[in-house]
């Protein structure tokens, strides 16, 4: 029994290794899946509540892409990134809600105010009152909405569509027209994206608004499905590999301890 005793602790110990590698180095899609997720988060809310709320076709969608915008090599476009974190000229794309979150705090934990958020890039210290939590923040109908809100007030002060874009990020004239070149850009890419994809007049829109939610919902569940599926099929390709190679390992032993023997 004491001779024993050993060669159970290393078996044991093997064993855990070979969990720990096994689970390690099983292949993972989980940040494709990630991004492939969130992709269209952003444009699903401002494609249909610029509609909604009376604001001209593509505008807050153009304004999101040049607030959040990153290049998407599988889509050869910019797409707006509601994962994103901005402070200064620090601006980060991160895969997750969680990951984004988790930089805000720490970002606040060092002391900085000065923190642009989400879809829309709304700054928390300017629109400190915005959203109750930083989870509400990323939350993409809620940022957009509160852009939405934003924009509307600027239109009431300013009756126009263009003076308002402008000072929705800055109301020094330096900064607001270089603003709106990067807006103008947005724009045609944001237009000729609405033609690609062949979505229904703006005029249509309003009417299709839930009919166009409960396809995004859908779809977002399909998505989800696909994960699940995905994760389950690496959770059983990790538990046959340990498998495998517990199984290798315990035939070599034996035939260690079987050649010792019988020398």
């Amino acid at each position: 029994m004491i001779t024993a005793l050993p060669h159970l602790c290393r078996l044991l110990v093997v064993v855990a290794a070979l969990a720990l590698i096994g689970l390690t180095t099983a292949p993972s899609r989980a940040d494709d899946y990630a991004y492939a997720y969130a992709d269209d988060l952003c444009y699903d809310q401002t494609s249909v509540q610029e509609q909604v709320n009376g604001i001209p076709a593509q505008v807050l969608t153009a304004i999101s892409l040049v607030e959040s915008g990153r290049w998407d090599a599988r889509r050869g476009a910019r797409i707006a990134w509601p994962w994103t974190v901005t402070s200064g000229k620090d601006g980060r794309f991160f895969p997750t809600k969680a990951e984004a979150i988790a930089h805000v705090q720490a970002l606040k934990a060092r002391g900085v105010t000065n923190i642009d958020v989400g879809c829309m890039q709304i700054n928390l210290y300017y629109h400190s009152d915005a959203f109750p939590t930083l989870e509400k923040a990323f939350e993409p109908a809620a940022n957009v909405r509160y852009a939405v809100d934003f924009l509307k007030r600027l239109y009431a002060e300013t009756g126009s569509w263009t003076r308002s874009v402008s000072r929705y990020h800055s109301a020094t004239p330096v900064h607001a027209e270089r603003y709106m070149k990067k807006f103008r850009v947005a724009w045609r890419e944001a237009k000729d994206h609405a033609v690609v994809a062949g979505l229904p007049p703006v005029r249509d829109i309003p009417g299709r608004a839930a009919e166009i939610e409960a396809a995004n919902q859908l779809e977002r569940a399909r998505l989800e499905a696909e994960h699940e599926a995905e994760r389950a099929a690496s959770r059983e390709y990790a538990e046959t590999w340990r498998d495998e190679k517990l199984r290798a390992y315990l035939a070599r032993r034996e035939a260690r301890e079987t050649a010792r023997d019988a020398s």
